[in-house]
């Protein structure tokens, strides 16, 4: 059988917007973001441990992240450490800072005019000063990861030690975990590690949710606001009219009308200059090179009405 004519279309084909043909964000890969953070944590830290000891050279590197399963060891370094809680990002995504003992002892040493090599490591807790140190050191690595995440809001990253002992060789035990770690050098003293620990899926949340943490969606998901300046809304004609008067008339004056009868009408000193059925301004009456023209004394909001 053979069409006696050509197909016509009974409508006409949906159109799809971009938005919604381009698919599900894809989560991004959160080892190759971690090593990007790597690569802009040393500039910064080399920058911020150099004001908190003046004078010191200072050298940092960034190693290659890595995941751990729970079976593996938890941490490499085989001395005491410092732990720092840390939450990111408006959902407070939890992450460990973990400093050596020695490390926070140095820079006391530093602090107070020596080599940084002069110190003995105590037993049991350590002394207030080295607490204290430990506690600009907390502050300094939250401002540190909310410049090199880039974060609108520093507060974005914020320490939350309280009631949780600093002190400890194995920050989440027995659970998988993803792992950063930073050396440091300080003055030409013994090199040591930083690490920034990630338990779970938490450095995956972390960077899902990196766009919200800076106050925004991601460009490739946010769509463009419309503006009335611009297309497709700025060419849009709308009429718009002036009521100079809204009287009322009975059916027996409109049944005499007649040319030359005059009818008396007063005019509103406010008259409102409406689009559709909207009133959008109210304005006086006057004239402008002998037209009539409306001065506007007031711009109606949508909501007044």
């Amino acid at each position: 059988m053979k069409p006696g004519g050509p197909f016509v279309a009974e409508r006409v084909a949906a159109q799809h917007c971009p938005e919604l043909l381009q698919g599900k964000r894809q989560a991004a890969n959160p080892l190759k973001e971690l090593a990007r953070l790597g690569e802009r944590l040393p500039e910064q830290l080399e920058r911020q441990l150099a004001a908190l000891c003046p004078g010191a050279k200072v050298e940092v590197r960034a190693g290659e992240p890595a995941e751990l399963h729970a079976s593996a060891a938890n941490d490499r370094r085989a001395e005491p450490v410092l732990n720092s809680m840390l939450a990111v990002g408006p959902k407070e995504v939890m992450m460990i800072a973990s400093v050596p003992r020695r490390a926070v002892l140095g820079l006391v040493d530093l602090a107070l005019g020596g080599t940084g090599k002069e110190w003995d490591m105590p037993a049991g807790k350590l002394p207030l000063s080295a607490r204290l140190m430990f506690g600009r050191v907390e502050k300094m690595l939250a401002g540190v990861l909310a410049g090199a995440m880039d974060l609108s809001d520093p507060e974005l990253v914020k320490p939350k030690n309280a009631g949780a002992a600093l002190e400890a060789n194995t920050p989440f035990a027995g659970c998988r975990r993803t792992v950063l770690p930073v050396e440091v050098a300080i003055a030409g003293t013994e090199t040591w590690e930083l690490v920034f620990v990630f338990p779970g899926s938490s450095v995956a949340a972390l960077f899902a949710n990196q766009g919200e943490a800076k106050g925004a969606a991601p460009a490739a998901s946010r769509p463009a606001e419309a503006s009335p300046q611009t297309e497709p809304f700025g060419g849009i004609p709308l009429p718009l009219k002036a009521v100079l008067v809204d009287m009322a008339v009975p059916v027996s004056m409109l049944s005499r009308l007649k040319p030359g009868m005059v009818i008396p009408v007063t005019v509103a000193r406010s008259v409102p200059l409406i689009a559709g059925e909207q009133a959008v301004a109210h304005g006086s009456v006057g004239a402008v090179d002998d037209r009539a023209a409306l001065q506007l004394t007031r711009i109606t909001a949508i909501k007044e009405n």
